[in-house]
């Protein structure tokens, strides 16, 4: 059919394409946004604007996160269409020894990411992608800053990216073309230069798993464990003595790296062999 379709035609359809994708993307940006501008303006006005986002920026992160799902969700049933069908996220269908295989995917992947970036010389772009990491978990409240990290963002942007947005591009464009259009969206949302990099590689391989799966719970779980030891490394850090003891030396960080790496490949190659099945 698209071949059929005039120039003009297919800037309308694109156009409109792009548009509806980026209804929910807007509001996952907006609504954070606006919960921490009134939590400020409500109940920390005496706060500079450092002080509140470290004293519950988290907080007012993930209320925002939730209540865009929330929005999107009502939204869906006000249209009287399916929430989950929509995002193709099924509870229902879910393969637990599957979803275990990619949250050790994540996490293995993260932990070959982080050695490399740790054993590497401290340049520019890797030391703004530290301090950046770094303000990402400067909250007080270390059970929102947890939650944020490692389920509510994970959740919001596989609901906003893999979900409504990969789905919505796939109505218009073959399969390579729309997994690429999301994963530059997910990866220039990253901001910083390292994050847009490996927010792009993961983003395409989140994008062929949810086309492949037609179910973005297998891409939450390895989101999760991406994220997860983001966690533990910075729970590792507030105790001096356990850093020391799992990162101290850089032969034993390069080890991790080479683990992490060898667990990847092992579970793509067993991925790969069950989806030839």
């Amino acid at each position: 059919m698209q071949e059929e379709w005039t120039f003009q035609q297919k800037l309308w359809i694109w156009g409109r394409t792009f548009g509806r994708a980026m209804v929910p993307l807007g509001l996952y940006v907006l609504m954070p946004a606006l919960c921490l501008s009134v939590g400020y303006v409500l109940f920390h006005e005496d706060m500079t604007a450092q002080e509140f986002f470290s004293y519950g920026g988290n907080f007012y992160s993930a209320l925002g996160m939730v209540l865009t799902i929330f929005v999107l969700y009502r939204r869906a049933r006000v249209r009287k269409r399916s929430f989950f069908e929509e995002t193709t996220l099924y509870f229902d269908q879910i393969e637990w020894k599957k979803a275990a295989a990619f949250l050790a995917f994540g996490l293995s992947s993260a932990l070959a990411f982080s050695a490399v970036l740790t054993i590497l010389p401290s340049w520019g772009i890797t030391e703004s992608y530290t301090q950046a990491s770094q303000t990402m978990f400067n909250g007080r409240d270390m059970l929102f800053t947890i939650l944020t990290t490692v389920i509510t963002a994970p959740l919001a942007e596989e609901i906003i990216f893999r979900g409504y947005m990969l789905n919505i591009f796939l109505e218009t464009f073959r399969e390579r073309t729309a997994a690429l259009f999301v994963s530059l969206i997910f990866a220039v949302c990253h901001g910083q230069a390292l994050w847009i990099v490996y927010a792009f590689i993961m983003g395409m391989i989140l994008a062929y798993i949810s086309m492949r799966e037609d179910n973005i719970l297998y891409c939450l779980f390895l989101h999760v464990g991406f994220n997860l030891l983001s966690a533990l490394v910075w729970l590792a850090g507030r105790q001096k003595g356990i850093w020391d003891l799992l990162f101290g030396s850089p032969w034993l960080i390069a080890a991790y790296g080479l683990i992490g790496l060898l667990v990847c490949i092992l579970l793509a190659r067993s991925y790969r062999e069950q989806t030839r099945l």
